[in-house]
Formats: structure tokens, C-alpha cells, sequence
């Protein structure tokens, strides 16, 4: 069995996590070790004699297969991507001048999420929690989780955990990881804890950087129930204004019809443009009154190709094993 803590970065994944650790303890099989490679995934999965429970963030090279629906439960934590990027950039201590902030960077960050957010909310078996709904109602997110993962427990054993758990014991680990390294069970970094505050972002985030982020997640912003603040956005989700949309609350739910991005489009036009160019060194030679067409087809092909390759042109490789 193998049981995957998954999330957007700074979506309360890590409290998820341990909770998750106190609700399977003394499990049998139980192990959750730092670093496994997900390479092993698949074969936790399939062995029932063997609980692997894993944390990973979504980036696009990972391998797909890694991450099998067979035998595997995702545990998935969301939250409004404005405020994932302004998280960062206060865990990181990034000033508004700082090289590793701006439009592109905040425009990236928030591509990697949503891709993360469409593939394992794609997975079978998947409980879905939404930051803002359960940062503060801790043990109602006990006693979710715990019906997730069908183990019972008493209003002590809720009580326990959640001490386990509450912020001034994150602090203390915090402090604790600075001088001793990450305990495996709590995940909690030297520089973990920052502002959680729905809507922090309001005082990280540059105007540029706003509307970078809106620009790619304005209509998903909508149909998860958040406002859109700029021009922009508004201009995208115009489709969506007065149509009431609930957002998610945890929940399991089958996997939703898989989409096709545009980037997908690259190889196709790329082959394509190489073809068309062969065939326009063939006419060159054989017929020079027809040569222009495969030429012009070979440019036309070769620039959106490439345009859509500087896109995500990483992401559009095979994935190959590790």
C-alpha cells in the first residue's frame, strides 16, 4: 500500500502529512522514511504487506508511472495560488527587487501548480482538502482524514493530535530543525512556518506579479470559489460572472476527463515544419515553381511550434526512468 502526501507548496501539506503519521501509527508495515525515490512507488503499492507513506510535490519531471492508481491512496491539499506564490517568496525571504521574484518567476511557479493540481486530482482514490476550509478546524480535519483512511477514533485521541500539531509545537520544531536536522515524522523545516493568513498576498505581491498569476489561473481561481482582483482576470473569466460556483471540500471523487494543453501541440508542429523542409529542398531541385509552398509551411509550423516548445518544451519529452 502506498499512501501519498501530495499538495500545492505551502497548502498545509505538511500538517496533513502529520496527522496522517499520528492516525497509522503502529500500522503494520508502516515506514516513512525521507528521500524514498519514487521509483519504489509502484512496488509499495502493489505489496500489501508494505505501507510506504510518501510526501512529494508535483514538478513536471516526474514519471507518471511512478504513480499508480492500483493499491495507492493520494491525500491532496490545495489553496489559492496567489497565496502559494507569496508564501514562497516569504519563505524564502525574497524582497520585491530580489532576482527570484517578478512576473515570469510567479507565472511559472503557478503553471507547475495548476499542472500538479490537474494530474493528482486525475488519480482514482484521492482525498481532496482545501487550506483555507481546514487551517482552522484542525480537528474536524482529525476526524476527515481519519474517516479517509478508516481509522477510528475518540475525542481523545482527537484532542492528542491536535496538541500534537498546534502551532506553538511547529514552532518549537522549527527551532528544533535548525539545530538537529528534519525529523522524519513532522517534515517541519528551519523556515517552515510563515504568514498562513487567507489573502497574505495582498502584502507580498507586486502589482506585476498579481496579474502575471492571474493571467494563468484566473479561471480556475473562479470555479474553485476565489475571487480574481485585476483586469485581466476578469477579462478571462467572463463566461464564469454569475454563475455560483461551490469550491472543493474534502472529499474523494473519481478522476475527471483528462485535458489536452496547447503545449502538447509542439512535436507535432516541429515534426511537421521538418518534413515540410525536406520536402521543400526535394522541390527546390524537382520543381522550383512549386518549392515556395513547403517552405512557407515549414516556417509557419516551425515558429508556433517553437513558441509553444519554449512554453513547457521540458514537459513534453517521454518521461523516462530514473
Amino acid at each position: 500500500m502506498l499512501v501519498l502526501v501530495c499538495g500545492m507548496h505551502r497548502s498545509g501539506s505538511t500538517l496533513v502529512w502529520q496527522i496522517t503519521r499520528q492516525l497509522l501509527d503502529g500500522a503494520p508495515g508502516l515506514r516513512n522514511p525521507r528521500g524514498v525515490s519514487t521509483e519504489e512507488y509502484p512496488a509499495a503499492a502493489a505489496n500489501p504487506d508494505d505501507l510506504l507513506m510518501a510526501k512529494v510535490h508535483f514538478r513536471p519531471a516526474l514519471d507518471r508511472d511512478e504513480f499508480p492508481d492500483d493499491g495507492a491512496r493520494y491525500l491532496y491539499t490545495y489553496r489559492d495560488p496567489r497565496d502559494v506564490v507569496a508564501s514562497l517568496y516569504r519563505k524564502g525571504r525574497y524582497k520585491p527587487d530580489d532576482p527570484e521574484r517578478g512576473a515570469r518567476p510567479s507565472r511559472l511557479i503557478v503553471r507547475r501548480e495548476l499542472r500538479g493540481d490537474e494530474f493528482w486530482t486525475s488519480k482514482s482514490d484521492v482525498w481532496i482538502g482545501r487550506y483555507e476550509d481546514f487551517r482552522d478546524d484542525v480537528p474536524g480535519l482529525v476526524r476527515t482524514l481519519a474517516g479517509y483512511l478508516d481509522v477510528s477514533v475518540d475525542d481523545a485521541r482527537v484532542a492528542e493530535i491536535v496538541r500534537a500539531v498546534d502551532l506553538a509545537a511547529q514552532e518549537e520544531r522549527a527551532k528544533a530543525a535548525r539545530e538537529h536536522g528534519v525529523d522524519d515524522d513532522l517534515r517541519v523545516t528551519s523556515n517552515h512556518i510563515t504568514d498562513g493568513r487567507e489573502g497574505a498576498w495582498r502584502d507580498t505581491l507586486t502589482s506585476e506579479e498579481l496579474v502575471a498569476i492571474e493571467a494563468e489561473s484566473a479561471r480556475w481561481l473562479v470555479e474553485h470559489g476565489y475571487d480574481v482582483e485585476t483586469e485581466v482576470g476578469r477579462r478571462k473569466t467572463a463566461d464564469l460572472r454569475g454563475v455560483e460556483v461551490p469550491a472543493r471540500a474534502p472529499a474523494a471523487r473519481p478522476a475527471p476527463a483528462r485535458r489536452r494543453s496547447r503545449e502538447q501541440w509542439a512535436v507535432p508542429l516541429l515534426l511537421l515544419a521538418a518534413v515540410c523542409g525536406v520536402l521543400g529542398v526535394i522541390a527546390t531541385f524537382a520543381a522550383p515553381a512549386l518549392s515556395l509552398v513547403p517552405w512557407v509551411l515549414a516556417l509557419g509550423a516551425g515558429v508556433v511550434g517553437g513558441y509553444l516548445w519554449g512554453r513547457e518544451g521540458h514537459a513534453l519529452l517521454p518521461r523516462r526512468r530514473r
